[in-house]
């Protein structure tokens, strides 16, 4: 059995300048923070980082700038995903070339596959470019591909050679338990929801992937600790914070809000991608003002 992931990765922004384009030049300073909080690895271009919206040729540039800097401090997952196949075989071809250390997919969400062997065939189809790389399914209720996801592990046992295990961003305790179960325990299945971290934890979590783990890692790792003392009471208090963040998120948006929160760091992150609506100077600095208090 491989050695499964442990602790806290982070889902991270692309930045952008104010042209639009990425700001590539940010990213190693997103790679220092990431370390200086004790973050374990990061989920490039995925949906916090916007993936879907940026062309092949950016999204190959953030994979070789989070590979230059960032390969040997964080263990760096590529989420290649594409609505075009042949898109997504070019970008997880690349991301084997720069040698990162896992591939990752959302499936298309306008044709969907019809079944899980339809799903599993495609994913096949996409990592004969990256077969020797790790590869994690990314199961996310936003991509309308709503499989159980037991019933994908028990099917895919095997016949996709290299799968690790899942990303698992979907609010059911009860199918994340199952999956943790499935063929023995054979594969790495990492929690995605971040407002629901304690309930992970308490079915068995042992690694997490989140955007608000960009800037509030140290957080997360005091929740974490508290429940291996049996702190009910510095869990509670943890979480009530975690949630006051995720209001922030939901009021101004996910990708949005989380992008001005990372101000509290010093990092400016930019915009965000049409049809994402960028927020206005006072709306940034509303999410810095709420934030900064409750990721100390």
């Amino acid at each position: 059995m491989a050695k499964k992931l442990e602790g806290l990765i982070a889902a991270p922004h692309t930045p952008f300048n104010p042209d639009g384009s990425v700001n590539l030049k940010l990213i190693p300073k997103q790679i220092d923070l990431l370390v200086k909080q004790g973050v374990k690895g990061a989920y490039i271009c995925g949906t916090t980082g916007e993936g879907i919206c940026c062309s092949v040729e950016e999204r190959k540039s953030v994979m070789k700038a989070w590979a230059d800097y960032g390969k040997g401090k964080l263990f760096i997952i590529a989420h290649v995903g594409a609505l075009s196949i042949t898109d997504a075989k070019e970008l997880a071809a690349y991301a084997q070339e720069l040698k990162l250390d896992a591939t990752s997919i959302v499936p298309p969400n306008f044709f969907k596959p019809g079944s899980i062997d339809a799903l599993i065939d495609y994913l096949n189809a996409v990592l004969v470019a990256a077969p020797k790389l790790p590869f994690y399914y990314y199961h996310t209720g936003m991509s309308g591909v709503n499989f159980d996801m037991e019933q994908f592990l028990i099917k895919a046992n095997g016949k996709i050679k290299n799968l690790a295990g899942i990303k698992f961003n979907y609010p059911d305790l009860y199918m994340y338990q199952r999956c943790i179960r499935a063929c023995n325990g054979k594969f790495d299945i990492t929690w995605g929801v971040d407002e629901w971290f304690a309930g992970a934890l308490a079915c068995g979590a042992k690694s997490a992937i989140g955007s608000t783990y960009n800037y509030a890692a140290p957080l997360y790792y005091r929740i974490w600790d508290a429940y291996k003392k049996g702190d009910q009471k510095a869990v509670d208090a943890g979480m009530a914070k975690v949630c006051k963040i995720v209001d922030i998120l939901v009021q101004y948006g996910g990708v949005v809000g989380g992008k001005a929160i990372m101000k509290c760091h010093g990092l400016d992150m930019g915009g965000v991608r049409p049809p994402l609506t960028c927020l206005t100077p006072a709306q940034k600095g509303d999410c810095v003002k709420r934030a900064k208090p409750l990721i100390k």
